[in-house]
């Protein structure tokens, strides 16, 4: 499986997820804003959410892979393992434990893939060894924390061309999310012969605190892509990702884009996305109000050096230059209000292309799939109603891998 996304509506021939599991029993009322989430879900509707999401993409002729499985295949191998449980516990500052989890002696493989997924208690790891890990720890205490935004799987990593970007996550309670996508890129056979351009394991360079999350990552051509400077990711680190994509020889263009660094708009994606060429769905109150947008570029002397330009384009001029055509711009909830903000609070804008004017959506939404459909958009409508709750869309739940060229 060869890396492939040039643009964000070619259609979509595979993508990786992750089925939400016990991860998402862990939240309470106390720790769920710890962990992001202003609600709890309920985990069994949840999972049918999702595996109807996920039947609906398979539907369409989509390659469906789940990080899970793919997990469960490269830690077969025990160097694979121990690499992974290393830096997992040196996250969790809990590295007297790795024996106990690389060894399968206390955990077969898959239940040390469930509690990658949905952590450790104290009271688990007294259960299975009969110690404490260290003697001030209460039994509910978590020595590795749950990760029940895993399956936001758009956010780990993200395949610009032919090349992955493996993510630097803002909260470190998404750290993990980012070493087990990362070790799959890595080192499943599948993907043999792709190349992580940023944010590789052996490159600690690009560690915190340059942090950038797969939401703010828009392709927008082979040529040019969009970064959301957010809550989430830093207008440095963009400036260090343009360098790097413009080392690999394609991306030629990096566009900065501001939005406010507030929850509601944790990424760009949550205000803006492309579902055709020329044809975007955005929030408008976020996007006719942006702050100054930079333009990146290599310096023509020394392809080495980034130059930082500050564009004089609005947002549509850059989008209409860079599509080449007129530009059709679809608002949340048809821009008729309040329903513009309560369909961007339920993750209105935040449309999966799955080709050219085709995409799907969360039911929820009624407002902006009638103004997508009156653009000749098709809606492939999904239950949402726990799904919703970790408050992002059908384009946060997926990590598209390959697109097809027009042509095939």
């Amino acid at each position: 499986m060869q890396f492939h996304i040039n643009n964000e509506y070619d259609k979509l021939e595979a993508v990786l997820v992750h089925r939400p599991g016990r991860e998402i029993d862990r939240l309470t009322h106390e720790n769920m804003r710890r962990f992001l989430f202003e609600d709890i879900p309920y985990l069994r509707r949840m999972q049918d959410e999702h595996d109807a999401f996920v039947g609906k993409l398979r539907e369409q002729g989509i390659e469906v892979v789940l990080l899970e499985n793919l997990l469960r295949e490269v830690l077969l191998d025990e160097t694979v393992r121990r690499k992974l449980i290393v830096q997992v516990c040196a996250t969790a500052a809990v590295p007297a434990i790795v024996e106990d989890l690389t060894s399968l002696k206390l955990w077969n493989l898959e239940e040390l893939i469930e509690l990658l997924f949905a952590g450790l208690t104290s009271a688990e790891y007294m259960d299975a060894t009969g110690q404490r890990e260290t003697a001030d720890s209460s039994p509910d205490d978590f020595l590795l924390a749950p990760i029940p935004n895993a399956y936001f799987s758009r956010d780990p990593a993200v395949v610009v061309g032919d090349t992955a970007i493996s993510s630097k996550m803002h909260y470190r309670e998404r750290v993990r999310e980012t070493l087990l996508t990362r070790t799959v890129l890595e080192s499943h056979p599948e993907f043999a012969g792709n190349t992580i351009t940023y944010g590789g394991s052996d490159d600690p360079t690009e560690d915190r605190p340059y942090t950038v999350e797969g939401g703010d990552v828009i392709v927008l051509s082979a040529e040019a892509v969009l970064i959301g400077h957010s809550e989430r990711t830093r207008s440095e680190t963009i400036e260090r990702l343009a360098g790097k994509c413009f080392q690999v020889g394609k991306v030629q263009r990096v566009y900065e884009i501001p939005i406010p660094s507030e929850r509601v708009f944790m990424h760009l994606d949550t205000v803006f996305t492309i579902v055709d060429r020329g044809v975007v769905l955005c929030f408008p109150e976020v996007i006719t109000s942006l702050g100054r947008i930079h333009r990146y570029e290599a310096a023509p002397d020394d392809p080495s050096r980034v130059l930082r330009i500050a564009e004089q384009r609005d947002f549509p001029t850059i989008l209409r230059d860079e599509f080449g055509t007129d530009l059709t711009i679809i608002e949340t909830a048809g821009g008729e209000e309040p329903f513009a903000k309560r369909e961007q609070r339920m993750d209105g804008a935040n449309a999966l292309a799955i080709a050219p004017r085709v995409c799907i959506t969360y039911e929820r939404t009624e407002r902006t799939t009638a103004a997508l459909q009156a653009q000749g958009v098709t809606c492939i409508g999904i239950d949402d109603s726990e799904l919703v709750r970790g408050l992002g869309g059908p384009r946060c739940m997926t990590m598209p891998l390959i697109r097809s060229n027009p042509a095939t």
